[in-house]
C-alpha cells in the first residue's frame, strides 16, 4: 500500500478575502449574530488562520460595513450588514470545500455541548465569606425536572457535592424522585 502524497500537505487560509469570507460563511450558517468568542473560537479551531489574520479581516469588514455589532442578550455579537450577505451570497462557492466543512463541523460540535451543559448545571452561590449553598438544575428540552438548592457548608463541602452531583446527575435524579415517591408504594 502506497503512502497518501496529500497526508502532509497542509492548507494556510491567509489570503485576506478567504478570511472574510470564512467569518461571514460562519454567522451566515449560525443563522444569528454570533458573539465575539464563539466566532473567534470557530474560526481557529476550524481553520488554520493566525489569530493576527483574524482580527485584522474583522476590523476590515466592520469598516468595509459587511458586519455590524449588535447586541443580543446584552452581548456584542458579529452580524451581517446588507453588502456582507450580499457578499456571502455572491461568493459563497470560492470558500473551499474543506473550509466550510470544517467550520460547520466545529459550529456544530460547539453548539451540541453547549446544550448539553446547559440541561444539567451545579453552580456555588456563596452566602457569606465560610458558608454555600449548591445550586442544581437539571431539564430536558424546555421541561425542568429538577430545581434544588441546598445548603453545603464550606467551600471544601460544597465543591465536594458538586463533584458528587456532575459525576451522576440522572442517578442524583432519580434517587431524588423514588424518595419522594416513597409514600406512594407505602400505601
Amino acid at each position: 500500500m502506497g503512502k497518501n502524497i496529500w497526508e502532509n500537505v497542509y492548507y494556510r487560509l491567509n489570503d485576506p478575502i478567504e478570511i472574510q469570507l470564512a467569518i461571514l460563511y460562519t454567522i451566515r450558517y449560525v443563522g444569528r449574530p454570533v458573539p465575539d468568542i464563539e466566532l473567534k473560537h470557530f474560526m481557529l479551531s476550524a481553520t488554520s488562520v493566525a489569530f493576527l489574520d483574524l482580527m485584522e479581516q474583522l476590523d476590515a469588514l466592520l469598516k468595509q460595513n459587511h458586519m455590524k455589532i449588535v447586541l443580543r442578550d446584552e452581548v456584542e455579537c458579529y452580524d451581517f450588514a446588507p453588502s456582507g450577505r450580499e457578499m456571502i451570497d455572491i461568493f459563497e462557492d470560492k470558500i473551499m470545500v474543506s473550509v466550510r466543512e470544517s467550520l460547520r463541523a466545529c459550529v456544530d460540535e460547539y453548539y451540541q455541548r453547549k446544550a448539553v451543559e446547559e440541561q444539567i448545571q451545579a453552580k456555588l452561590v456563596p452566602l457569606d465569606r465560610n458558608s454555600y449553598t449548591l445550586q442544581l438544575h437539571i431539564k430536558e428540552g424546555k421541561t425542568t425536572l429538577l430545581e434544588l438548592s441546598i445548603f453545603a457548608g464550606d467551600r471544601a463541602r460544597a465543591i465536594a457535592m458538586k463533584k458528587q452531583f456532575e459525576a451522576d446527575p440522572i442517578g442524583f435524579y432519580t434517587r431524588v424522585d423514588a424518595l419522594l415517591r416513597e409514600e406512594e408504594t407505602d400505601q
